[in-house]
């Protein structure tokens, strides 16, 4: 049983590895906008989301596995989001970029 549970994620690891998630993302939006009303429409939600999809599309491949693993388990959940995972994604690679003064932005002090 611990074997089969163990195949199972590495089979889950590796296709997340692969290709960008499909996400339903239409609840989530419908959630925005209900919340936000007038601030948050749920077609700009979608389109935002939409736009996210494109992104990550192109970029997959240079996110580490390990980060689109995270990342996909973190924001798949509930009301899962294309611009959640791609801020994920993104924090996570900029995050191992060291500082170095007078070429990054200078740090919050």
């Amino acid at each position: 049983m611990v074997l089969l549970s163990i195949l199972l994620g590495l089979q889950l690891a590796a296709a997340t590895a692969d290709h960008v998630p499909n996400l339903d993302i239409a609840p989530g939006c419908r959630a925005a906008a209900a919340v936000d009303a007038g601030e948050t429409s749920e077609q700009g939600c979608l389109g935002d989301e939409r736009a996210a999809h494109d992104a990550l599309t192109k970029a997959w491949s240079g996110f580490a596995s390990s980060d689109k693993t995270m990342c996909v388990d973190q924001t798949s959940n509930y009301n899962p989001s294309y611009v959640e995972l791609l801020s994920c994604l993104e924090m996570m690679r900029d995050a191992r970029i060291p500082y170095r003064p007078g070429l990054n932005s200078t740090p919050l002090e």
